[in-house]
């Protein structure tokens, strides 16, 4: 199954990340950071089933069109015959208050959740996908609080079975976020690549830090993976999953 995985940046590239996903045709698309309200029209534009779930409001003068639209984590795929949604930091209740109570409780200002799907391929096997956003931290240092919702979503995963999982970390390799995730799965992302982050559409110019993930277990195989660049502020990976 060829699985696309692509923090998005909200709605700041819409056009060519549906563009590039149109010509490449996955079975599996994996999403963070995208708008609530384009899930449908995600959906729509794909022509596949999906899950999503929000996570927080937008906030900060980073994105000041958006403020106060809230973003999460998706995944699109054709045959999905189960799915779920996992709050593995705070709770789904918080993401359903006001903008305002959201901003005015320090508690309720940052949540995490996994979705997942099982999905067959065209043979009737069964697949199973998991995509997260985890904590951003400054200059991508790893920090308590990092480790702390980390730990969490591990507690979690090691409940899903087996899994190919993908998304944005911002944790980034070589770190001992990072390092965690690696004592557990398999990284799939060839050594080569040093960064995942767009050196062209970033806000912040020359990073270089290999955040965005395709880890598996043992029961899948991911082959022909590469990053592909020009689509938004992290540069999207692609890869065909076997089992």
């Amino acid at each position: 199954m060829k699985l696309i995985s692509l923090n998005i940046e909200r709605n700041l590239h819409t056009e060519t990340v549906l563009s590039f996903l149109k010509k490449e045709k996955p079975d599996v698309v994996c999403l963070q950071e995208i708008l609530e309200e384009e899930f449908v029209f995600y959906k729509n534009e794909l022509n596949l089933d999906g899950i999503f779930q929000a996570e927080n409001y937008v906030r900060g003068p980073k994105y000041p069109a958006l403020l106060g639209k809230k973003d999460g984590v998706a995944i699109f795929s054709k045959n999905i015959v189960d799915s779920g949604t996992v709050f593995y930091y705070r709770e789904e209740e918080n993401t359903l208050r006001t903008f305002n109570k959201h901003m005015s409780d320090e508690k309720d200002k940052r949540n995490y959740a996994l979705v997942w799907i099982s999905t067959k391929d065209d043979s009737g096997k069964l697949y199973k996908f998991i995509t997260a956003h985890l904590p951003v931290t400054k200059d991508g240092a790893t920090t308590p609080f990092q480790l702390k919702v980390l730990d969490s979503f591990l507690v979690q995963t090691e409940k899903l079975g087996d899994f190919v999982l993908c998304g944005d970390t911002n944790a980034p390799r070589g770190q001992e976020a990072f390092s965690r995730l690696a004592e557990k799965y398999k990284d799939n992302i060839p050594k080569e690549y040093k960064t995942s982050i767009d050196q062209n559409l970033h806000r912040d110019k020359g990073i270089q830090c290999m955040v965005d993930v395709l880890f598996t277990t043992p029961s899948y195989k991911a082959s022909n993976v590469k990053l592909v660049d020009g689509l938004s502020d992290h540069m999207a990976v692609v890869a065909d999953i076997s089992q």
